[in-house]
């Protein structure tokens, strides 16, 4: 966490040493970012952001950022530099905007955090995973649920099985067929048979 005003004059700059990141987020934002008028109207504003890295001695842009509108309260963005040179390296956050000299213009900007991350790759052969990413905002002091619909895996069942209905209609030949079934004597056998993890 980082947490710093960043001034056009000032760059803030950061040396990233972990060998083993494969990405970084960058979040950053302003305070406020309006102007108000002789007349007490408030008006929009913009900024401009710039996230650099040094490459070889030289400071590349990755990422020009502009934030528009009128905004009265802390407004946070970020985004993923995914390309990322040989560690260590300097990143550093550029202010392009002059800075306000008056309290009619609003515009301090701030460098948040930056998150190294690393990507973890993890194999599930035969496994459907679900992920999901929800902003905690949007559901204010609610618990977040969710829901699925799972029908299971899929066993080999009696030829004559119906798995809807968990029955068996005539004789059975002695075949098997692929079909959902959540019928825990096909499970069982399905456990017990199977060449990868019976």
């Amino acid at each position: 966490v980082l947490g710093v005003e960043v001034k056009h004059d000032n760059p803030v700059t950061r040396t990233v040493v972990s060998e083993n990141i494969d990405r970084l987020r960058f979040t950053f934002g302003v305070q406020m970012l309006q102007e108000t008028t002789d007349k007490g109207d408030r008006n929009p504003s913009s900024v401009n952001l710039l996230i650099q890295f040094q490459r070889s001695g030289v400071w590349n842009t990755e990422f020009d950022i502009t934030i528009n509108g009128k905004i009265t309260t802390q407004y946070l963005a970020s985004v993923v530099a995914d390309n990322l040179p040989p560690r260590p390296f300097s990143v550093r956050m550029v202010r392009v905007t002059p800075d306000s000299t008056t309290d009619r213009l609003q515009n301090k900007t701030l460098w948040s955090s930056y998150t190294e991350i690393i990507d973890i790759r993890q194999g599930y052969p035969g496994t459907a995973v679900a992920g999901l990413l929800v902003d905690a905002e949007q559901f204010g002091s609610q618990q977040v649920t969710r829901n699925y619909h799972l029908r299971g895996r899929i066993f080999q069942v009696p030829s004559n099985y119906d798995p809807d209905t968990r029955t068996y209609t005539g004789l059975w030949d002695g075949t098997l067929k692929p079909a959902y079934t959540n019928n825990p004597a096909w499970c069982t056998m399905d456990i017990l048979t199977h060449p990868r993890y019976g």
